[in-house]
């Protein structure tokens, strides 16, 4: 398996991680204030932040083999694809496939590709380019759309909100799926097979959903883009970027009681950007949380 892909089970169930490309940020993307970041340096550096304020964010797809069933969650960019105002995801040429491939998972034998939200680097690889066209990357799966997270991006609807770096999105990456008769539009809350459920978490996007899967051993939270780096656990105001939320408070409010969540189950969180190790757990204490680094060691 290449050095790209992670390999661990929990319960009865299989992770992979595949990953794609990575984007040095600033930290001060975070907007935190010097006092934050002093008091929490012991622990963020080296993983989560380097000695010039700069941090990785990790494009990557998970996939969970559960209940005789896989399932890809957030299939990134995608290659060529035109980004003008995303540099870091312009016109890109990855070996994707080829690391998917070396987890011994061929994509028709997929059976659901979960989108947390369609933001372009979560859905890309929902389709590729064969003679012109946009065809399913998967061909054999269900492709599973919150139906308020595919109403938000349908430019058809006449509220239809832009955003001028995700224009075009859903005719590229989630028309074509039901074109080809593989979309299905699901309810906030989803039940997708016995251990695997589809949940809201709102606010980074308006239909903005987790995959939580129970494994036998222990429940895992795929969180998508609820926390892009780990300090916003410690503080749930943190945001990425200016407007990096379609809607700051449901945003805090998702963060805020998912950390929660995840703290009382003891559960592992998988985001869609961490740093290596890319997941861990939360712990509580009273009102101060923390993020613990680290994933069930492979078999």
């Amino acid at each position: 398996m290449s050095k790209a892909s992670t390999m661990f089970s929990l319960g009865h169930t299989e992770i992979f991680r595949i990953e794609e490309t990575r984007q040095l940020l600033p930290i001060a993307a975070l907007n935190a204030e010097p006092a934050l970041l002093d008091a929490n340096r012991h622990w963020l550096m080296p993983n989560f932040l380097d000695a010039e304020g700069q941090f990785e964010l990790v494009h990557q797809t998970w996939i969970a083999r559960v209940d005789g069933k896989i399932v890809v969650v957030d299939p990134c960019n995608g290659n060529g694809r035109t980004r003008p105002l995303l540099p870091d995801y312009n016109h890109l040429d990855t070996p994707f496939l080829e690391r998917f491939a070396a987890t011994g998972i061929r994509p028709e034998q997929v059976d659901y590709v979960f989108c947390t939200h369609l933001h372009c680097d979560h859905c890309g690889w929902n389709v590729q380019l064969r003679d012109g066209r946009w065809v399913p990357t998967f061909a054999n799966a269900r492709y599973l759309f919150v139906r308020r997270e595919a109403q938000r991006w349908g430019a058809r609807r006449g509220d239809y909100r832009g955003a001028a770096f995700n224009d075009g999105i859903y005719e590229e990456c989630v028309q074509p799926v039901i074109d080809a008769g593989l979309a299905e539009l699901v309810d906030d809350y989803h039940r997708v097979a016995n251990a695997v459920s589809i949940e809201p978490a709102y606010g980074h996007t308006a239909g903005h959903s987790i995959l939580r899967v129970d494994t036998g051993g222990g429940e895992i939270f795929f969180s998508g883009d609820v926390f892009h780096h780990p300090l916003q656990i410690v503080d749930t105001a943190l945001c990425i970027g200016e407007g990096g939320d379609d809607d700051a408070a449901a945003a805090v409010a998702t963060r805020v009681r998912l950390r929660a969540l995840i703290a009382e189950r003891d559960a592992l969180m998988l985001p869609g950007h961490f740093q290596q190790p890319h997941g861990g757990r939360i712990r509580r204490s009273g009102e101060v949380f923390t993020f613990v680094p680290g994933l069930p060691t492979a078999p």
